[in-house]
């Protein structure tokens, strides 16, 4: 018979997993890092899982979205991607049923029009989360004082204070796009579509669309790379060891809360890896939707020929196949653009057409 035995006393329990944890969970560090470093709450010194992961590479400019084209159909701008801030406000519409025409009316907000357009949420999910990890570091270093335990107190304030110190470095601002006394009014339309057949028609005017699409998603970071690199590779990795020491030479109990600390962490941590970026910031305006359901792809694109008001854009993008057939098609939607959309049989047309 095997005989199984475990530790009896609370002491007999090694929590030398403590450092482990420390460094569990870079993944999510990596994918919240951008989200992290925009707030002034990076500078909290708190307990952070994975802290390496704020040394990832700095971007120069903010993550795009989908390899589709975005084009004006009044100016003829086009872009073969969405912009970060469009994505962050919009989405990309692809999770909508396939051949949903989805419409836009983007307005800014008359109440706060000498604001800027967006600006960082204060109460975003990853600034409460600083917020509650900052408190967390706090009460375990205060149960260090209370318990005696220099150890485990130097441990925790040593690892509190890395995080700012590596948030140094990726430490940013976008660069929005300047704002004039008498910008311009004029209405402009937004037109793309994703593989899935799902087109998106954007109404705005032209200061909201130069923004939203065309002005190039650059960062403004607080130090340069050089900078960065060292004071968050460097004094940043010096001290991560030095904790890691200290943790192993902290008393049962504060490496016990140290578990408990980096578990929940790691936890929350996750869970704002798949949060949508959206959460973060605060547009000033105000957006309508409108989704018009199609059961094929050729009464999606009449949608938003007639939503847009326009053909020129089928012609010059990769939407329809260069036949004789389709540009016949074309010709008849043009002209039935000041009609009522439902007047035009779309599909009925082209499979005539094609006969």
């Amino acid at each position: 018979m095997v005989s199984m035995t475990f530790p009896k006393l609370r002491d007999d329990w090694s929590l030398d997993v403590v450092n482990i944890l420390a460094f569990l969970g870079e993944h999510n560090i990596l994918a919240t890092s951008q989200q992290v470093c925009m707030s002034p709450f990076c500078f909290l010194p708190r307990l952070i899982p994975a802290p390496q992961g704020l040394l990832a590479q700095r971007a120069r400019t903010l993550p795009t979205k989908g390899d589709f084209e975005v084009r004006s159909v009044i100016t003829g701008n086009k872009r073969p991607y969405l912009n970060y801030f469009a994505d962050t406000l919009h989405g990309d519409g692809d999770k909508l049923a396939a051949y949903t025409t989805r419409v836009l009316h983007i307005e800014r907000d008359h109440a706060h029009e000498k604001r800027p357009i967006t600006r960082p949420r204060l109460f975003s999910p990853i600034n409460i989360i600083a917020i509650f990890s900052c408190a967390i570091s706090l009460g375990i270093a205060a149960w260090a004082v209370v318990l005696g335990d220099g150890p485990g107190l130097a441990g925790v304030l040593i690892m509190s204070f890395t995080t700012p110190l590596l948030c140094i470095g990726l430490r940013w601002t976008p660069q929005l796009a300047p704002r004039f006394r008498n910008d311009s009014k004029m209405q402009d339309c937004i037109v793309y579509r994703t593989p899935r057949g799902i087109f998106t028609v954007v109404r705005c005017d032209e200061s909201i669309s130069r923004w939203l699409y065309w002005h190039p998603s650059q960062v403004t970071y607080l130090v340069g790379s050089y900078s960065g690199r060292g004071v968050g590779g460097i004094a940043g990795g010096m001290m991560l060891v030095g904790s890691l020491v200290l943790f192993s030479n902290a008393m049962w109990t504060t490496k016990a809360a140290l578990v408990v600390a980096y578990t929940v962490l790691n936890l929350l941590y996750w869970l704002a890896a798949i949060i949508p970026p959206s959460y973060s910031w605060h547009f000033e305006l105000e957006m309508k939707e409108e989704l018009i359901l199609n059961k094929t792809y050729t009464k999606a694109l009449w949608a938003a020929i007639w939503t847009s008001q326009s053909v020129d854009w089928v012609r010059e993008g990769d939407h329809v196949p260069k036949t004789e057939a389709w540009n016949r098609w074309i010709e008849e939607a043009r002209d039935a653009l000041h009609r009522p959309m439902e007047d035009f049989d779309a599909q009925g047309r082209l499979t005539r057409l094609l006969r």
